[in-house]
């Protein structure tokens, strides 16, 4: 529902300035790429800034609709609690980026530090979720109710509908042209070959982890499929346990962790024959570059959190599906995950090598 309609679809400006509000997490960042395309459709002059978390700017920086990347200092902001001096003083720093520089600002992450970024904005038209978490909707001048039971990709497309502008499903992604050469960098210096299939065996979440044990013995099932070769992919800050993963595998397995920034991820993704991954920012980097893929999950359900149009893609078995568990259920485990067998993801991947 919006809060007022007396405001007109389109920012006063024939060249507006925009916002695009969504910082984290990656996996989020990587699947509102639509939100971008949709903007420029109906505002062919505008200039479109977007705030992403510090760290995962390599996941837009190839976008060549994306005027300005204004990083979100997420760490160092940690600890509320603890106002310092510096966190004062980043704060004030970030305000004064937003402060009345843009007519039309949208806040599609819907929590409460996104919704203080919005009303810092001052803009003309501030767009957001009616029903968004922790007060965020107080940031907005115009609110809208969209349904949670949604996909997370039609959520963001509605709230834009829902504002008069027409949304395309537009997920193309670009690989940011230095991390291109660091990828081709990297890939000769472990002596990945072109054909290969990548692994993202890892999550921030115990609860979304297929067990490290199962992506052993889907590893020798898949080199037996045709596959010539495995890159396990992670954060740098997962490299020790790919590591731990890939001693018990075959020996045509290389690990990119340490040296996968996320635009060195994304090239990889893009270039694999397939992807197999759990739950995780990856499966929306596949979508974005067309490539095949299989999704894991637990938990979660892949109707909202899924790969976007490609649901037929994924797995969760009927245990996961009746399950009422949260994935921040830490003493959940990888119980769910453990539901789903290797030899139904080996019957997923015939033919597909």
């Amino acid at each position: 529902m919006k809060l007022t309609d007396a405001i007109a679809v389109t920012p006063s400006s024939d060249s507006p300035r925009i916002l695009l509000i969504r910082p984290s997490a990656l996996g989020d960042v990587l699947r509102t790429v639509p939100v971008v395309a949709s903007l420029k459709r109906a505002f062919p002059r505008s200039t479109i800034d977007w705030v992403v978390q510090e760290g995962f700017e390599d996941a837009v920086r190839g976008n060549q609709t994306i005027n300005e990347i204004i990083p979100f200092p997420r760490n160092a902001l940690g600890g509320w609690r603890y106002w310092t001096h510096e966190k004062r003083r980043t704060v004030s720093h970030l305000k004064r980026k937003l402060w009345r520089q843009y007519d039309l600002a949208i806040d599609m992450q819907g929590l409460g530090r996104s919704g203080f970024m919005l009303f810092t904005t001052r803009a003309e038209r501030r767009i957001g979720f009616a029903n968004a978490s922790e007060f965020a909707w107080l940031g907005a001048n115009e609110r809208y109710e969209v349904p949670r039971d949604l996909h997370a990709v039609t959520q963001m497309l509605t709230l834009l509908e829902s504002s008069g502008i027409k949304p395309i499903e537009d997920m193309s992604l670009v690989v940011p042209k230095d991390s291109e050469a660091d990828w081709l960098r990297v890939k000769s210096i472990m002596g990945v070959p072109d054909s290969f299939v990548v692994f993202a065996p890892t999550s921030r979440w115990k609860s979304k982890e297929w067990p490290a044990e199962y992506w052993q013995a889907l590893a020798g099932k898949v080199l037996t499929m045709g596959a010539n070769h495995i890159v396990l992919l992670g954060a740098p800050s997962e490299s020790a346990r790919l590591h731990a993963i890939a001693q018990r595998m075959p020996l045509a397995i290389s690990v990119l962790a340490g040296e996968a920034t996320v635009g060195v991820s994304m090239a990889a993704v893009r270039d694999a024959q397939l992807l197999v991954a759990n739950d995780s920012a990856m499966l929306h980097a596949a979508v974005g570059f067309n490539t095949p893929l299989v999704g894991l999950f637990g938990p979660t359900d892949p109707n909202i959190s899924g790969p976007f149009k490609r649901l037929d893609e994924t797995i969760r078995s009927e245990e996961a599906k009746a399950s009422s568990a949260h994935y921040r259920d830490r003493s959940l485990g990888d119980e769910l995950m453990r539901t789903i067998p290797v030899e139904m993801v080996t019957e997923r991947l015939h033919g597909r090598l």
